[in-house]
């Protein structure tokens, strides 16, 4: 069964490379998914944490069951944030540790990958996913984020909206670039 999977994305990726709709996306993350759990059916230990919680995330109009990898990323995000980005740096929203984790997932299974690995083809991308996520906060992924969420831009920039709690309550800022 995975490998029928394998072979519907190789096809679809081949076919629709670099991706440019917002039902390509959806697309591939659910078929990734599905092919996610069919390692976990085999045994296989749980690998790519960060593909499986985005695509989640798509399917859900808020996720409040945080997991532990994406906690640690969010942490990062939190320490980064002060409450403004410390030096300047929007990196996190360019989602470095997807792009890894993606990136090997689709090279183990000999999958196309080079919409990963081309910075304008990632952006592009990571500028649909944002849209399909737009106002489908995380809701508490750390003690001092009481949401995370990102904004339709309508394909012109990535930003994300923050809204505080704890130590840093009652404050809120929305962060991006145009593209």
């Amino acid at each position: 069964m995975k490998g029928h999977i394998v072979e519907k994305l190789n096809y679809f990726l081949n076919q629709n490379t670099p991706l440019k709709k917002e039902c390509g996306v959806v697309y591939l993350m659910v078929e990734l998914r599905k092919m996610l759990d069919r390692e976990k059916e085999e045994g296989t230990t749980r690998r790519y944490p960060l593909v499986r919680f985005h695509a989640d995330w798509i399917l859900h109009t808020r996720k409040d069951r945080i997991t532990a990898t994406m906690k640690e990323i969010m942490g990062k995000i939190d320490n980064s944030l002060n409450p403004y980005p410390k030096d300047g740096n929007l990196g996190f929203l360019l989602m470095p540790e997807f792009r890894k984790e993606l990136t090997n997932l689709l090279d183990t299974y000999d999958l196309p990958s080079q919409f990963c690995k081309n910075d304008h083809e990632w952006v592009d991308f990571l500028s649909i996913i944002t849209q399909i996520l737009a106002d489908q906060p995380l809701v508490n992924p750390t003690k001092n984020i009481a949401e995370f969420r990102y904004v339709d831009m309508r394909g012109e920039g990535i930003m994300a909206n923050v809204d505080f709690k704890g130590n840093k309550a009652g404050g809120s800022i929305t962060l991006g670039f145009g593209i």
